[in-house]
């Protein structure tokens, strides 16, 4: 599977997907694709495994129904567009590198990622966080891509720089000093 964005105001990406690769999406978001390519648009995909798993996924504001891509026979090529100026993002998720995005951040994936309902853990942050309680969950092992409306500033905090993180059990405490080790 080869990837590409193109455009600055309002990308575009771009798959070219090798015979039997696929990607998911949620229904409504193909920009376009090659006559190669099979649309197959059902409940079951993204962790939507019965209808409690697809209602899970709808709570977090994503769609009843997911679509996959599949190149059949030949590549073929799938495109999606952003809907507002802003980014695409890829992600890689992982166990232990999961991601709470905001509720229409999800623009497409590859088969392996799992969406579900996340929630604010703060009522403040619930109420004035502007995204509401409810979050879109990924999981899984492999690729999402993000629809980030506006500008997006990449950071590297210089060293010594500390992060202060409130409302955190004891076992997440330790999960995050645990990864924030200070380089030698």
């Amino acid at each position: 599977m080869q990837t590409r964005i193109t455009g600055t105001t309002m990308p575009v990406l771009e798959f070219i997907l090798e015979p039997h690769e696929s990607i998911i999406s949620e229904a409504g978001e193909l920009s376009w694709m090659s006559s190669s390519v099979q649309m197959t648009t059902h409940t079951q995909f993204a962790g939507g495994g019965g209808l409690f798993g697809a209602l899970k996924r709808v709570a977090g504001g994503g769609s009843l129904f997911m679509t996959e891509y599949r190149a059949l026979g030949t590549s073929g090529e799938v495109a999606f567009a952003t809907k507002l100026p802003g980014h695409i993002v890829p992600v890689e998720v992982s166990p232990g590198h999961e991601y709470m995005i905001h509720r229409h951040g999800f623009l497409c994936a590859t088969p392996q990622i799992k969406i579900s309902v996340g929630f604010q853990r703060s009522l403040g942050a619930g109420i004035f966080g502007g995204s509401g309680f409810l979050l879109q969950h990924l999981s899984g092992q492999g690729t999402a891509w993000l629809e980030l409306s506006g500008e997006v500033a990449h950071q590297t905090p210089p060293l010594g720089f500390g992060l202060r993180f409130i409302d955190l059990t004891d076992q997440q405490h330790e999960k995050l000093r645990s990864l924030l080790q200070p380089i030698s």
